[in-house]
């Protein structure tokens, strides 16, 4: 059974290396057309995604964007839900934060690629400025109940100084990510930022990186502590090598975040056997590092 599916959000002439750069939303119908198909053939969970999947429709006039596919998206039955990956941080209106509050097929989980949050990084990255994000984050928090955000950063950018760094692992350690990656920077050939004067040592790239993700495995870490004894929906979605059945909480997108392993039901609870494809209300009963173990309860 396929269980998930990804919708990128762009007309595919839009990829070709003619309109590299030129952005040009999907159609309306292939959209919700694709997305039916998917849903007809068995999928449970549908994933958007492209360059700015928030930006989608903002090249149209037709007032059809990423809060009215959501909208249509939450109509199809047999879809149990929805996740959104790579949202760009100039792009959230109050309609769309609105629609990912409310929708309950739509992932309180968001992925924003932020880069960075000192302001001269961001400016040498051409990305929004930091009182910008900074009120965005905390909006979407405020404004969705039950919010995990995920996020990427590259360390080692040109220019970085040492006082750019430290203001990242700052705010990274005040905010607390749910969910969070980290990348040094390599030069891409053809790129402006690779021409850019003060490229940083390798391994000084390597360290700032390798702190950041030290200290996001301890937020990561303590989240997962935090959530047990909580009752959460599963959604099954397979087995391991070892026969061990395992699967991922609204807050984990698919080979990206993390897992839950799954227990049998007791014996005498009348519970159902544990299938792929199920959502499960299970109660997370301790923890594997980031990852959760857990037992179903209906």
């Amino acid at each position: 059974m396929l269980l998930r599916a990804v919708i990128r959000e762009r007309d595919s002439a839009a990829d070709s290396e003619e309109a590299m750069g030129k952005f040009r939303s999907k159609p309306w119908q292939a959209v919700l057309d694709e997305a039916r198909h998917l849903v007809d053939s068995g999928v449970v969970e549908l994933n958007l995604i492209a360059e700015d999947t928030n930006q989608y429709g903002m090249d149209r006039r037709d007032g059809k964007g990423l809060s009215q596919v959501l909208q249509e998206l939450g109509k199809l039955e047999g879809l149990r839900w929805i996740r959104l990956l790579y949202c760009y941080p100039s792009y959230f209106s109050e309609e769309l934060i609105d629609e990912i509050a409310t929708n309950p097929k739509v992932c309180k989980y968001i992925d924003i690629p932020l880069q960075h949050i000192s302001n001269l990084t961001l400016l040498g990255m051409n990305r929004p400025p930091q009182a910008h994000t900074v009120a965005l984050l905390h909006k979407l928090r405020e404004r969705i109940p039950g919010l995990a955000l995920r996020t990427t950063f590259i360390s080692g950018f040109p220019g970085e100084s040492e006082a750019d760094h430290r203001e990242l692992v700052d705010f990274c350690s005040s905010f607390r990510f749910e969910r969070m990656g980290c990348f040094q920077y390599s030069e891409e050939d053809g790129t402006p930022a690779a021409e850019l004067p003060d490229q940083l040592p390798q391994e000084v790239r390597e360290a700032r990186r390798d702190e950041l993700i030290s200290l996001q495995q301890r937020v990561g870490e303590e989240w997962a502590r935090s959530l047990v004894g909580q009752e959460v929906e599963v959604l099954v979605d397979g087995h391991t090598e070892d026969g061990e059945v395992y699967g991922r909480t609204q807050w984990d997108a698919p080979d990206i975040d993390h897992i839950v392993f799954l227990g049998e039901p007791e014996g005498g609870s009348g519970l159902a056997a544990l299938e792929v494809g199920q959502l499960r209300r299970c109660r997370i009963t301790s923890t594997s590092t980031f990852d959760l173990e857990a037992v179903p309860v209906a």
